[in-house]
């Protein structure tokens, strides 16, 4: 870590989301090698979830299960799993033993009570947390206040700022990180988490960087190949190439690009993630971008430009940032009459 930057590498957690998490016990195990000699700073190795536990992939029930995956030939990494609480039966973790010292917690408004109470279980248990408000564009003025009021009390290592629809433009970005800068303790980590829907992630990491306090710590999330939930993340390659060439940093880019050739690219042949169009739309209007999943997998007879049409109708929708298929279907159905 240089420049107080640190670099995560989520692949095997957001990648998940492409491939149900079943990267294969050997390709998750490459895939943390690869990331350890590049000199990433944090791995994230996956969710803990409730659910059935299979070593081929990047979900666990319990921490130990996680612990099969780190390969102990690091030299500086920190190793994060990520809980979203209403997922996850807190009593299932174990009090920290091993290199796996950070703890992500990714959860809606609704649900900061619970948040709270599995934080002062994290710390008990030895942990350091990170707090990940999700969708930070669909907070007000007045919650957002009150989150990071509510962090300045629980003193989590970083509190990041999510794009989970991939909508932050410019603006919005400088917006809400004065905001972050103005009401964070300066001991507490900015954290960024950008999706591709609109083709802007790596524009965005470059203007956080610009006008980022160079007093603050900050963690930058990304993934091999840009592999997240559809449309995808920021692709840590270039991320780590923009570290060196631009800020002076060294990492090493051949294990990266060695296991995106032999590992990622796969995995990509088998489930497109990048830009498209529809999601495009989704990130514009602030959408839930399962909308767009929905009908690019199921409503074949929808054109691009139907999506457009019907994305024109939801965006008024005070229910947008919520997907259900029945509320996807009644907009096709809405979008049909008004054709007519």
């Amino acid at each position: 870590m240089g420049d107080n930057i640190e670099i995560l590498d989520c692949t095997l957690r957001d990648g998940g989301h492409v491939n149900h998490a079943e990267f294969g016990r050997d390709n998750i195990r490459k895939i943390e090698t690869a990331l350890v000699r590049s000199g990433v700073d944090i791995i994230e190795l996956g969710f803990l979830k409730n659910g059935e536990f299979s070593p081929d992939q990047s979900d666990y029930n319990r921490i130990e299960e996680a612990y099969e995956n780190i390969s102990h030939i690091k030299e500086k990494q920190k190793y994060s799993v990520m809980i979203r609480p209403d997922w996850y039966d807190i009593s299932q973790l174990s009090p920290r033993s091993g290199e796996i010292s950070l703890i992500r917690f990714a959860f809606y408004l609704k649900d900061i009570e619970l948040t709270k109470k599995y934080v002062g279980t994290v710390r008990e248990l030895g942990y350091d947390f990170t707090l990940n408000p999700v969708n930070i564009m669909s907070y007000t003025d007045e919650e957002l206040d009150f989150v990071l009021k509510e962090a300045n009390g629980l003193k989590p290592y970083a509190v990041n700022i999510v794009d989970t629809f991939g909508s932050i433009q410019a603006k919005d970005m400088e917006r809400i990180y004065g905001f972050y800068e103005k009401n964070l303790g300066m001991d507490i980590r900015i954290g960024l988490h950008l999706h591709e829907n609109m083709s802007s992630a790596f524009m965005l990491m470059q203007h956080f960087l610009e006008i980022k306090n160079p007093g603050r710590m900050a963690v930058i999330d990304g993934s091999l190949l840009g592999m997240g939930r559809i449309p995808g993340n920021l692709p840590i390659e270039m991320l780590l190439d923009y570290m060196n060439t631009v800020r002076g940093h060294d990492y090493d880019l051949m294990p990266v690009l060695e296991i995106i050739s032999s590992v990622i690219e796969p995995e990509k042949r088998k489930r497109e993630w990048g830009y498209h169009p529809a999601y495009y739309f989704t990130g514009k209007y602030q959408i839930h971008r399962s909308y767009a999943e929905y009908y690019i997998d199921h409503r074949k007879d929808l054109s691009l430009a139907d999506m457009l049409g019907i994305f024109h109708l939801l965006k008024c929708d005070a229910d947008k940032r919520d997907f259900s298929k029945a509320r996807a279907e009644s907009y096709v159905e809405r979008y049909r009459r008004e054709l007519q």
